[in-house]
């Protein structure tokens, strides 16, 4: 199993997909994503380039016009007209750089899906695995959203809303060990504490109603009768605290009431229940280490292992090899010319009389220090005999900057060329392709 949100990311993402689908081909198993639809879409567009591979700038591309942000589940598309030029702007942008990117044969499929009358996250996460069967992937998409109404996951829900304070101690507890262990100063890392107040007991899920759709912490009070959940601001039910909680939990989406996990809770319960391997990216693997002291801790279960997968792919474009360290060694010349200009010495000054007459007074003044108070006009006269060196080095000081000036602008599209968070729709569908099936056969 593995996961992420349904957006258009880069090919390190997708990465994960190739890698389980792989693995269960191996030990005849089934790969399975979870399209973890809870997290909150960002803003409609993709990053992309524009100009040329010589002169490339930073470009974005809108496939939606902006809206309210909440959940993907909850993120149905506002512009038709926005979606359906999304490809042909995509191509036109791209194409001094990418002849034919994967956004050609991948957005027709989006813009079915959409139509149909799916929400914009289900639509790219089916048009995603329309390409994947293509490729000859076997890997089962699932809705959170879907998994999240199934008993099992609403029998543990029920046990964390009922033993809410037991659950508290052990997930701080657990937080607060890793924060330890990595001396981690910050308390919002890995996560934030949940928190206690007033009788309510902050728990690892979301909450939002189809009236009120931004996320919300969800906070619970539980006694003998009834839990009572709450978002602390405006919104509270009551359930009643008996055999029925499971069937009550089950029954609150088909009455517009969404209540979610957070990522920490999302693999707990996907690792402890839905999976017998997780295949992470490395932000999710480090926070997993937290999951694994709540699974022992909590529940006193030994989680399954996971895997820690990454990749990186760079749009195929020629681009100068510049290092950074040029760049380091150019400062270094321009700070020698302010303050050391004898070390700055063209070659053409090496005869050159009054170059060599101020550099014998340089040394002079440097082999007799005086004491002070004779220190300070020594100081004085050491800074004009620097002043006039710089000054005869003023032309070629000048062309470095232009030089050094030119060079940093090559390494600042150097760095717009090779990154990697690029969206997969801006590669070439066949090398793109090839790259991620054989690298998952590589790691394996």
């Amino acid at each position: 199993m593995t996961g992420h949100q349904p957006a258009l990311y880069h090919p390190g993402v997708w990465f994960k997909n190739f890698l389980a689908d792989r693995v269960a081909s191996r030990v005849k198993g089934i790969a399975i994503n979870v399209i973890i639809d809870n997290d909150v879409a960002p803003a409609p567009s993709i990053s992309a380039l524009s100009g040329t591979p010589d002169d490339p700038r930073p470009a974005r591309v809108a496939y939606d016009q902006p809206g309210p942000r909440v959940a993907w589940e909850m993120t149905y598309v506002a512009s038709l007209e926005t979606l359906r030029s999304f490809a042909r702007r995509v191509e036109e942008t791209i194409q001094p750089f990418v002849a034919q990117p994967l956004v050609t044969h991948f957005w027709p499929q989006v813009i079915r899906e959409v139509e149909s009358g799916k929400p914009l996250g289900l639509a790219f996460s089916a048009a995603r695995n329309h390409l994947e069967k293509s490729f000859g992937l076997r890997i089962l998409d699932i809705p959170l959203s879907q998994l999240c109404q199934m008993e099992w996951f609403c029998r543990i829900a029920a046990n964390i809303l009922s033993n809410a304070r037991g659950y508290r101690y052990a997930y701080n507890h657990c937080v607060h060990q890793y924060r330890d262990v990595h001396k981690i100063h910050s308390t919002s890392h890995p996560v934030p504490d949940l928190g206690e107040e007033d009788g309510f007991v902050e728990v690892p899920f979301w909450v939002w109603t189809k009236e009120i759709a931004s996320r919300r912490g969800l906070w619970v009070s539980v006694s003998l009768s009834k839990l009572v959940l709450s978002d602390r601001e405006s919104w509270q039910i009551e359930l009643p605290h008996d055999d029925d909680l499971v069937a009550s939990l089950q029954a609150l989406t088909k009455n517009g009431i969404y209540i979610r996990p957070r990522a920490l809770m999302t693999t707990t319960i996907l690792r402890l229940v839905a999976s017998d391997l997780f295949v992470h990216g490395i932000g999710g693997a480090k926070y997993d280490q937290v999951t694994d002291e709540i699974s022992r801790f909590y529940f006193g279960m030994q989680p399954p292992i996971f895997v820690t997968s990454t990749a990186t792919a760079q749009l195929p474009i020629e681009r100068l090899n510049w290092s950074p360290n040029v760049l380091r060694e150019f400062d270094g010349r321009l700070r020698d010319a302010e303050f050391n200009p004898d070390r700055a010495i063209d070659d053409a000054m090496e005869d050159d009389p009054k170059w060599q007459s101020l550099l014998e007074q340089k040394s002079r003044l440097l082999a007799n220090v005086p004491k002070f108070p004779e220190k300070r006009l020594w100081h004085r006269r050491l800074q004009e005999v620097n002043s006039k060196l710089r000054n005869e080095i003023a032309e070629p000081v000048a062309r470095l900057r232009i030089e050094r000036d030119k060079i940093a602008r090559q390494l600042q599209q150097k760095q717009l060329l090779t990154s990697r968070e690029y969206s997969l729709l801006l590669f070439p569908e066949e090398g793109l392709r090839n790259l991620l099936l054989d690298l998952a056969e590589k790691a394996i």
